[in-house]
C-alpha cells in the first residue's frame, strides 16, 4: 500500500467531514492499489457476503497521482465506508442509491476544494 494514497483519501474524507478513524484502521488492509492505465481499470468496492450477511469489504483503486485518481479513490472508499457501517447485517443490494451517494461525495469534494481555492 502506498501510504501517500491512503493519506490523501483521509484528507479528502476530513474535508467532507466524514472521517472515521475506525473505518480507516479497518479498511487499510483490505485495499489493493494498482497503477492507473487506460487499459486496466477494475476500480471497485466489493462486499464479501456469507449467508446473506455482509462479512467483509475489498477495495481496488488506482494509486493517487492526480485529481482523477483521487476522485476514483473518494468514490470507491465512500462505497466501502457505507458498507463498513453495515458489517454484520443482512446485505442490502442498493446499487443505484450507493452509486448516487458516491458520485455526490466526488462532487461535494470538488465544490469544497474549488471554494477553498477562490
Amino acid at each position: 500500500m502506498k501510504k501517500n494514497s491512503i493519506d490523501k483519501v483521509i484528507g479528502a474524507f476530513k474535508v467532507l467531514n466524514i472521517y472515521d478513524l475506525g473505518f480507516f484502521e479497518f479498511i487499510k488492509s483490505r485495499v489493493s492499489y494498482f497503477p492507473d492505465t487506460d487499459d486496466f481499470c477494475p476500480w471497485a468496492c466489493f462486499p464479501v457476503i456469507d449467508n446473506n450477511t455482509l462479512k467483509d469489504i475489498k477495495v481496488i483503486v488506482p494509486f493517487i497521482t492526480n485529481e482523477k485518481t483521487l476522485l476514483i479513490n473518494i468514490h470507491e472508499f465512500y462505497h466501502a465506508y457505507e458498507l463498513y457501517q453495515e458489517l454484520g447485517f443482512v446485505y442490502q443490494d442498493n446499487l443505484d442509491i450507493r452509486e448516487e451517494s458516491a458520485k455526490r461525495m466526488e462532487k461535494e469534494y470538488l465544490k469544497i476544494k474549488d471554494n477553498s481555492e477562490s
